[in-house]
């Protein structure tokens, strides 16, 4: 089956279970550096709502063998558990004051994204902008986002300053950064898979001393989704590198997550630049990608600045 075809077929399948009172359509939908996947989105009535899933994964699926009925099934599940709009309906989105505390900032690379900040407002921040959002709801099952769009900012007679200050004191509070060692990471990890096997000691013996080599931290939130952001926080990187006594390297993993280590004497910046090039080439969807150099950040300003190969 075609492409365009499985598409169809997953719509006109999940319109018959649904009945009359959903609207379903697919659409393409701009995603991070100009990645387009597309999304079926079902609309119900006097809802504020279209929850979108997207469907570029499932045809891979389906070419591996899962049938349209499970695909349908697992759609089905998402759906149901989505976040319901009770809340969003009370809130008038057309109301900076009742919006306002909902505006949350996400990290991405400008110029791979010039047609999107075409249509959005942002902030540059050396080669990246900072671009808007509103964190609508969340529960067990995931959340609900949107992003703010020039009409937005009409409607609210705002400018992208006031997006930014509020941006800074709500994504803090409600997607808090988190620091921890790739070393902490890869023993939960083995942790988790090994069970009662997991032997620390031995691991301790596999990662290698940590006066061997330069330690990596994982900077991120609390969710791990759109965490870049999370180096703009305020005092985040400072306090850090204060507590290691060195200016930081940032290492861009994702538009995730990013890689933090002392900026020590012997590391050749010409190789982490290069290293960052090889794994988004290799490992880093297109749509995750959030640079393609490393930055330092330095104590004595307090400033970020671009390490450029």
């Amino acid at each position: 089956m075609s492409y365009a075809k499985f598409l169809e077929t997953v719509r006109q399948a999940l319109k018959k279970r649904l009945g009359n009172n959903q609207e379903l359509f697919v659409r393409p939908v701009p995603k991070n550096n100009g990645v387009l996947l597309d999304g079926l989105s079902i609309c119900t009535p006097g809802s504020l709502l279209a929850p979108t899933v997207y469907l570029n994964p499932y045809y891979e699926q389906y070419q591996n063998g899962m049938s349209i009925r499970e695909i349908c099934e697992d759609i089905l599940n998402l759906f149901c558990c989505t976040p319901s709009s009770g809340q969003i309906r009370e809130d008038n989105v057309n109301d900076f004051e009742a919006m306002k505390s909902r505006i949350m900032m996400r990290l991405i690379h400008s110029d791979s994204n010039r047609k999107l900040l075409l249509d959005v407002p942002h902030v540059t921040y050396l080669d990246l902008s900072i671009v808007f959002y509103l964190f609508l709801e969340r529960n067990a099952a995931g959340q609900i986002t949107a992003l703010v769009h020039n009409d937005f900012m009409e409607k609210w007679q705002v400018d992208e300053k006031t997006l930014f200050r509020m941006a800074l004191i709500n994504t803090p509070s409600i997607y808090p950064a988190q620091i921890r060692s790739m070393t902490e990471i890869l023993k939960d990890i083995a942790r988790q898979n090994l069970g009662r096997n997991y032997d620390e000691e031995y691991l301790d013996q596999l990662l290698g001393e940590e006066e061997y080599y330069s330690p990596l931290y994982v900077l991120s939130n609390q969710t791990g989704v759109y965490g870049a952001c999370c180096m703009l926080y305020k005092d985040t990187l400072k306090n850090f590198a204060d507590s290691l006594g060195n200016d930081l390297l940032i290492i861009p993993s994702s538009i995730h997550e990013v890689l933090l280590t002392p900026n020590e004497n012997g590391l050749s910046y010409e190789y982490l630049n290069s290293m960052v090039i090889n794994i988004n080439r290799s490992e880093v969807p297109a749509e995750d990608q959030l640079s393609n150099h490393i930055y330092l950040y330095t104590r004595a300003d307090d400033r970020i600045r671009i390490i450029a190969p």
